[in-house]
This record gives C-alpha cells, sequence and structure tokens, in this order.
C-alpha cells in the first residue's frame, strides 16, 4: 500500500473513533468508567498522525535515493528532504494542484512520480524544459543546438550495485557542469560502449526531459520520455542523512545552486 495512501487511511480511523466517542459514547459513561483503549490510542495519536500527513502532503517528504543514477551528487541509500509547496500545494492522493509555486528550472533535482509506474518515486536532474530541444552526442549534451560544457575533474571510483560486484571498483571521469545557475558534477565512463546518441527531441508543453549525474548508468528521460508537469512531487532541498561506510561517517549536505554535487 501507497504510504500516503496509508497514513490517510490511519488518520481517518483514529479520527473517526475519536469523534464518535465524542459524540456518542462519551455521554453515556459514568464519571468511574474509563474510556476504552482503543478510544484513548486514537485519541493520542490522531493529532500526532493528522500533523505528519499535513506536512508530507504539503510541506515536506523525506525520500531515501534507491539507486546510483545521481553518483556522485546523491548516493544510494542518502535520505533527502523534498519541498512540496515550493512546487504548489497539491491535494494529496489524487495530486490536483490549490496554487501555484515556483517554475521548475533547468538544472533542478526533482522527484517524481515514474510516468511508467506512478506508485514509483524517481529523483533526477531537470535537462529539459517545455520548448527546449535535447540532443545527446557520445558524452556530449546539447540543449537548443548548443554544447554544454564540462570541465574535466578527474577520475572517480565508481562501485557498482548489484549482487556479485561488492568490492568492484571501476575508474570512470568526473566532469563539471554548469545549467541553470547550477553547479554540479557528473560521472561518464568515456567507453564506446557506455556511450549512446539521443535526440535530437523537442520537449513538449507542461512536460520535463530528465537525466541522472551518473550518465552512463541512469534510466531516464532517454529511455522512456519526458516527465508531465502533474507528476512532478518537489524539488530535492538537502541530504538530511547520508552514511558513508568507507570512512564511517555521516554527512548532512545542502542541495543548492552553488553546492550540488561538491563532495
Amino acid at each position: 500500500m501507497d504510504f500516503t495512501l496509508g497514513l490517510f487511511l490511519a488518520v481517518l480511523l483514529s479520527g473517526l473513533i475519536w469523534l464518535v466517542d465524542i459524540v456518542f459514547l462519551r455521554r453515556r459513561r459514568d464519571k468511574e468508567t474509563r474510556e476504552s483503549l482503543i478510544v484513548e490510542y486514537a485519541r493520542s495519536f490522531f493529532p500526532v498522525l493528522l500533523v505528519v500527513f499535513l506536512i508530507r502532503s504539503f510541506l515536506f517528504e523525506p525520500f531515501q535515493i534507491p539507486s546510483g543514477s545521481m553518483i556522485p551528487t546523491l548516493r544510494v541509500g542518502d535520505f533527502v528532504l523534498v519541498n512540496k509547496f515550493q512546487w504548489g500545494l497539491r491535494l494529496p492522493l489524487i495530486h490536483t494542484p490549490l496554487t501555484r509555486g515556483s517554475p521548475v528550472e533547468a538544472g533542478d533535482i526533482m522527484v517524481f512520480r515514474y510516468p511508467k509506474n506512478p506508485r514509483i518515486d524517481y529523483i533526477k536532474r531537470v535537462i529539459g524544459l517545455p520548448g527546449d530541444t535535447i540532443e545527446v552526442k557520445g558524452n556530449d549534451l546539447y540543449i537548443n543546438g548548443k554544447l554544454v560544457p564540462q570541465k574535466f575533474i578527474g577520475s572517480f571510483n565508481y562501485r557498482p550495485e548489484g549482487q556479485g560486484a561488492e568490492g568492484m571498483v571501476i575508474p570512470t571521469k568526473e566532469y563539471a557542469q554548469e545549467l541553470g545557475g547550477h553547479h554540479f558534477h557528473i560521472i561518464e565512463f568515456d567507453t564506446p560502449e557506455a556511450q549512446m546518441d539521443f535526440g535530437p527531441y523537442k520537449v513538449p508543453p507542461h512536460s520535463y526531459f530528465m537525466m541522472g549525474d551518473d550518465r552512463d548508468n541512469s534510466n531516464d528521460s532517454r529511455f522512456w520520455g519526458v516527465v508531465p508537469e502533474r507528476n512532478i512531487v518537489g524539488k530535492a532541498m538537502f541530504v538530511w542523512f547520508s552514511w558513508d561506510a568507507e570512512d564511517w561517517s555521516i554527512r548532512w549536505k545542502q542541495i543548492g545552486r552553488s553546492l550540488d554535487g561538491q563532495h
């Protein structure tokens, strides 16, 4: 079951139990008779559940990075806080817009409902806005016919995921890019078999073209298309918990215009 739906049902059930007790049962109880354990729990948990539900639905929602597609900016297992009100308030569960927030910008890291299966949340970087023409030639990214410059940073020790890959390290190349005022790092395997050409492709209205910072290991818009505006959940603000097993450290990292990808 979807967590938001489960939380909504918990709020509804606890609130209903508490309301029934107030309206019908409390009058019939003797002063010496205690309320039932179910009513006591409902009365205690309802305000807490309601506050959590409102915060998750309209303000902020935690999100855990499920894959390595955003390496080196975000690592597998990082916990990210997603700003939902900046994108605009939406009714929970049915996602109907209530207000218009700040527009999505190129370079933003956004959480969205995967178009092929909206019950799954993805996180990628916005590469193309509505009307932009996107083209990829090998490791070169073009937006509206202009090459997006990238500066070579150095080698990056890539650790692949999956069974049998434990301890494996693959040398890759790390580059710095700038898009929409965001400065971030990407990695590329820089081998012919890993490279692919795409486009040119014009992003349709009310849609966004998404790519991962791990350019050669990202299931993104190059494979399944653009993200409709209605599928946007919110903007990733910062990593509030990140565990590095190599040096046994916990990190906190803001995701902002000048800090994306720095590590």
